[in-house]
């Protein structure tokens, strides 16, 4: 069957974070390499400083210091190649996400967008209207809102989900829906965030903040991470 699209994304963006990964392991191996070599050259000065005898056994491990340096050059070059690699790589992704009309983000926004009725009609919450990219040019835009007649719940999206930006969506974002979209205005307000990307205590922190928390699970769908007495705050 002929690879879709977006599955070429998926595996394009599966291959760019393994690259980052082998090329951040790579430099870490680098720079450890290097702490030891600069702690032996230290070592080869106060040597030197040594009788005759001392000089002649400095020699022979100056010797072997400029062969590991050497060898560090090397894998400094070789660090060099990858980066360039790596690069290659973030062009040949960018022009695929020009070419879909993609942007960063826009692969996890469309992810949450596609599941959000069936993961809260598990909790009971069926949202017959879905909507993305809700805005208002210059006053403010909401990733996806979904309403069910009586309270409509309004998801941010981030590919890493950071404390700061649950606060920015709490406190910048969330307060103004209701004026910038009268059209709700008799609609009970919930919140929720979704990424790809969440350390455990940031999730925690929306969780306490009121919010419902998304995020991706390990066959490519997106699931709930609250516990199962959870209950989402109502905005004013």
């Amino acid at each position: 069957m002929e690879e879709s699209r977006m599955d070429r994304l998926e595996r394009e963006m599966t291959e760019f974070f393994q690259a980052m990964k082998e090329m951040r392991e790579f430099q870490k191996e680098t720079t450890e390499q290097i702490r030891e070599l600069r702690e032996s050259q230290k070592k080869t000065d106060e040597q030197l400083a040594r009788t005759d005898q001392q000089i002649r056994e400095l020699r022979e491990s100056q010797k072997k210091t400029d062969e590991q340096l050497a060898r560090t050059d090397e894998q400094l070059a070789r660090t060099d190649e990858q980066l360039a690699k790596t690069i290659r790589k973030l062009d040949n992704i960018g022009v695929s996400l020009g070419e879909m009309g993609l942007v960063q983000g826009k692969v996890a926004e469309d992810l949450f967008y596609r599941n959000v009725k069936s993961i809260f009609k598990q909790r009971d919450m069926i949202f017959a209207d879905v909507r993305r990219n809700v805005k208002k040019k210059g006053v403010a835009e909401y990733d996806i809102v979904a309403a069910d007649g009586k309270r409509v719940l309004i998801v941010e999206v981030k590919n890493r989900l950071e404390r700061d930006m649950v606060d920015d969506f709490l406190i910048r974002k969330i307060p103004k829906f209701r004026q910038v979209f009268p059209q709700y205005k008799n609609c009970n307000i919930i919140g929720g965030v979704g990424a790809l990307v969440m350390q455990d205590d940031v999730g925690r922190y929306a969780e306490k903040k009121g919010l419902f928390v998304m995020t991706q699970n390990g066959e490519g769908g997106a699931m709930l991470t609250n516990r199962e007495n959870f209950k989402a705050k109502e905005f004013a």
